[in-house]
């Protein structure tokens, strides 16, 4: 398989869009023949098993890798090399992206994403805490959760947005477009 049709996918640990990102990933795989990495950060893996996905994602995609630190597993030095055309975040907690919009590199893909934009290599964030105000997400039992998203997590996505290197996703359905274009 060639490389261009193999990403990086990190997860982070939202349970709002979790569902949504696992069963799109596996889609996309699938209809674009694409090989997925997966690359959990710490909270990811207690997110997934907390929401029951987390035996399938390890089913389903060929690599699942859980962080032990910044650069452990050594996603950064792969994305450097060119293993994947391209490094995915999705879903990401307002943590995740208010690292990134202040140059904290001190997680798995936090520093895995610095790296990748300092060789080109183009970055996608799918965050979930988009719009301020009111939202209603999902519990692993199927009952409604009601959020709060706060202006200052919207005005880190808005940073985000202005970085080169980096595209913010608006909706997850917009990865779609990105996967058909690596041909």
């Amino acid at each position: 398989m060639s490389t261009n049709k193999r990403i990086a996918w990190g997860i982070t640990g939202s349970g709002d869009k979790v569902r949504e990102s696992v069963a799109l990933m596996e889609e996309l795989a699938k209809r674009y023949n694409m090989e997925v990495h997966v690359y959990l950060s710490k909270e990811a893996k207690v997110v997934l098993k907390y929401y029951k996905l987390l035996d399938e994602v390890e089913k389903f995609f060929p690599k699942v890798s859980s962080e032990r630190g910044p650069n452990a597993p050594f996603l950064s030095g792969k994305l450097q090399l060119g293993t994947y055309s391209l490094f995915l975040i999705a879903p990401a907690t307002a943590n995740t992206v208010a690292k990134l919009a202040y140059g904290i590199a001190d997680s798995l893909l936090t520093n895995s994403a610095a790296q990748a934009m300092k060789v080109a290599v183009p970055v996608y964030i799918f965050p979930v805490d988009q719009k301020e105000g009111e939202i209603i997400t999902k519990l692993p039992d199927g009952r409604d959760m009601k959020l709060r998203i706060r202006k200052e997590d919207v005005e880190n996505v808005e940073k985000l947005r202005r970085m080169q290197g980096i595209t913010v996703l608006s909706q997850l359905e917009e990865l779609e477009d990105v996967v058909k274009k690596l041909g």
